[in-house]
């Protein structure tokens, strides 16, 4: 009788792109908003406990630490595929995923880390709870998780205007991305401020965070924007988010800000497929750029003004409004540079 030998892997190419499905991606994505869903409740926990909170082990805790293990767990489940495949080291992940190989154990010690700070020193308060040595580093390892599947859509062969998935994969884990940074910034996050005008140092301050969230706003839509067109709806789905989400952290059963981000997020999306901006288009790049923060602060302004929420004058609002968007055309000349002449490249 003749035995049959079980068939064996062919180990794969080095230079054979191992890529993530659309649905791997999404998958990724969907996992990767249970950690920041956790995050975001450990936040809302922190601005409403504050010093009542005691211990490491609470449920905002198991929240998103289970989120992570999710999140890592499909990431690890990934690269025991390119494993199987025949391919080592980082190269086992997917294309893009070596982000998250470096963010879950970046994560992981973080983790650990916070443990044993709290452990030591005691639960965090206020701004330190922000910025505490561990929390940054577990803010590190879930950006760079969250980012993989953005990378990983970059580094695809999809064209920039692809049909199907992929746009929307870049489009949502710039998303995640974008959430996880307001969180970190939530303390200068200015679409929870409403400037009064009542003196010079805070005055100074409040706009100065407008400034700053205009700017982490804006850097996202340009970065996916040099590799994609955006699909409609994009920048509504990223503004709404992640304004929902700070505001249930910072201000719970706050409706209109989550609204006027997504009211201005399809203004920028209108602004956008009338423009059609891209790197070969390097004009109507600098003009959405430049009208794409308006978009947010003049509603948020003028709208404030007008309902009486804040006193600031006609120049002052409007002026910080334009600011934002000469801020958003420098942003733009970094993300899409002036092409340099031959003479630069030259050794």
């Amino acid at each position: 009788m003749t035995t049959v030998s079980p068939p064996v892997a062919e180990a794969v190419p080095a230079d054979a792109a191992y890529r993530a499905s659309t649905r791997q991606n999404l998958l990724t994505i969907a996992l990767g908003w249970w950690l920041l869903g956790g995050i975001f409740v450990d936040g809302w926990a922190h601005n409403q406990f504050g010093e009542s909170l005691e211990t490491f082990f609470t449920p905002w805790h198991a929240l998103f630490y289970s989120g992570f293990l999710a999140v890592a767990g499909w990431c690890l489940l990934l690269a025991s595929r390119g494993w199987r495949r025949g391919r080592r080291s980082l190269a086992a992940f997917p294309e893009g995923y070596h982000l998250a190989a470096l963010g879950v154990p970046l994560f992981g010690l973080g983790g650990l880390g916070d443990m044993g700070w709290h452990t030591a020193f005691g639960i965090e308060v206020g701004i330190e709870a922000l910025l505490s040595p561990t929390h940054l580093l577990l803010f590190a390892g879930a950006a760079l998780i969250v980012a993989s599947p953005l990378n990983a859509a970059w580094r695809s062969p999809a064209a920039r205007t692809a049909a199907g998935g992929v746009r929307w994969v870049a489009a949502l884990s710039g998303t995640s991305l974008l959430a996880a940074t307001a969180f970190m910034h939530m303390y200068l996050w200015g679409l929870m401020t409403v400037p009064q005008g009542l003196g010079w140092v805070q005055t100074r301050g409040e706009l100065s965070a407008i400034l700053l969230t205009a700017l982490i706003m804006t850097a996202p839509v340009l970065l996916i924007l040099r590799r994609f067109a955006l699909p409609f709806g994009a920048v509504t789905v990223m503004y709404f988010v992640t304004n929902l989400g700070m505001s249930f952290m910072l201000a719970p059963g706050e409706w209109r800000v989550p609204l006027l981000a997504a009211f201005s997020g399809l203004l920028a999306d209108a602004l956008h497929a009338l423009l059609r901006p891209s790197a070969a288009r390097v004009w109507q790049v600098r003009a959405f750029a430049f009208l794409l923060p308006l978009c947010v602060w003049v509603p948020y302004l003028g709208g404030a003004v007008r309902l009486g929420l804040s006193n600031l004058s006609l120049e002052l609002w409007l002026g910080v409004a334009v600011m934002t968007g000469l801020g958003g055309v420098a942003l733009s000349a970094l993300v899409f540079p002036a092409p340099l002449p031959p003479q630069a490249l030259e050794e």
